[in-house]
């Protein structure tokens, strides 16, 4: 059968498609797929740009170990410094140890061949990028243990990881613990307990340092409705016997990160006991109305002092106005915490005398 004149055309412009086409397939299978990033910018502005996923990373302090335990991506973390490594609950022991949180080693971190280092903005410091950018890591500040910053910087950790649904849940979840708060927020001045702040190691070393404006600890009294008597000095201000029976405390609070009184491995009261009777005995203590009135507070430093300061708040405003808070049980949240967020089954003492009801 004759094909028309007419169709020829046709059909050389047909078999011309199917051969472009046909080319253009060839071409796309040998294109290499494409690379994702996601660009970030950390606690001291700068922008990253991090390839994703992130399945290889150095964490160099405990702080950002427990945001990435919050969020579920700890198995992307290769190495970690001295304090991760031997935290009782984050579960990073068999993580390669990369040297001191403040002073890692550079060329251990190289030889692991991580995407990225999570640090401080302070600690380690600008050298940290200097050493490791070059050789191909990046580097990310954030600075987790500060409470006044620590939301933007879980909404960035959250990023990084593509978990920033995760990330908003959980922060969802910490606004409305710290709304708890809320029916001492607008206290008065002349109306709030007055607290001394510190810690239990410098108690022992008679060493008379507090904690003022521009600390966790300061806001965590703060947050609590309390009126901290170091309010207008600056940082971890070292003041006198004097001092203190002058602004004559209601409330003193003792907290450490030692192991010996509080935490997650303390089974029982027995040694924070015998460190209350000694406060009570002391000669500079025994003269306040804290110690007049038996209201002398034990707590875990982490809980005052870092990521986890709103929750030693609950803590705290219990002690300071337990009429206000009858029906707070800074425990049961504190259980919730670790055991939902964390998934780390609750344990320890963390708080005398006990606040559960």
């Amino acid at each position: 059968m004759r094909l028309k004149k007419y169709m020829i055309p046709i059909l050389f412009c047909v078999l011309g498609c199917m051969l472009l086409l046909a080319g253009c397939g060839k071409s796309d299978s040998k294109k290499e797929p494409e690379t994702k990033t996601v660009t970030v910018t950390d606690c001291i502005g700068r922008g990253v740009e991090l390839p994703q996923p992130l399945d290889k990373v150095v964490i160099l302090n405990s702080d950002v170990a427990e945001a990435m335990r919050i969020l579920k991506v700890q198995d992307t973390v290769v190495g970690v410094s001295e304090t991760v490594k031997k935290d009782p609950y984050l579960g990073m022991e068999d993580k390669e140890l990369i040297g001191k949180w403040d002073k890692p080693s550079y060329e251990k971190i190289v030889e692991l061949k991580p995407q990225v280092v999570i640090s401080y903005s302070k600690w380690p410091g600008e050298e940290l990028a200097e050493k490791l950018e070059p050789a191909g890591v990046k580097v990310v500040h954030l600075d987790l243990y500060k409470p006044e910053t620590y939301d933007n910087d879980f909404k960035t950790l959250g990023k990084m990881f593509g978990q920033e649904k995760k990330a908003d849940s959980f922060l969802k979840w910490k606004a409305e613990k710290i709304a708890t708060l809320d029916k001492v927020k607008d206290l008065p001045s002349d109306k709030r307990v007055k607290v001394f702040f510190m810690t239990i190691s410098n108690f022992e070393k008679e060493k008379w340092g507090t904690f003022g404006s521009g600390t966790a600890a300061h806001q965590g009294i703060e947050m609590a409705g309390g009126n901290n008597v170091a309010r207008e000095l600056k940082d971890y201000p070292d003041v006198s016997p004097e001092w203190i029976l002058q602004q004559n405390p209601e409330v003193l609070v003792f907290a450490d990160t030692a192991e010996d009184y509080l935490g997650f491995k303390i089974t029982d009261y027995g040694n924070v006991e015998i460190l209350k009777d000694k406060i009570t005995k002391n000669k500079v203590f025994s003269k306040t109305d804290a110690v007049q009135k038996d209201r002398i507070y034990l707590i875990r430093r982490t809980l005052v002092g870092a990521d986890k300061t709103y929750l030693g708040a609950l803590y705290l405003a219990k002690w300071f106005y337990p009429d206000q808070f009858k029906d707070l049980d800074p425990d049961k949240v504190l259980k919730e915490y670790y055991e939902k967020w964390l998934d780390i089954p609750f344990q320890g003492k963390w708080a005398y005398p006990p606040v559960s009801k």
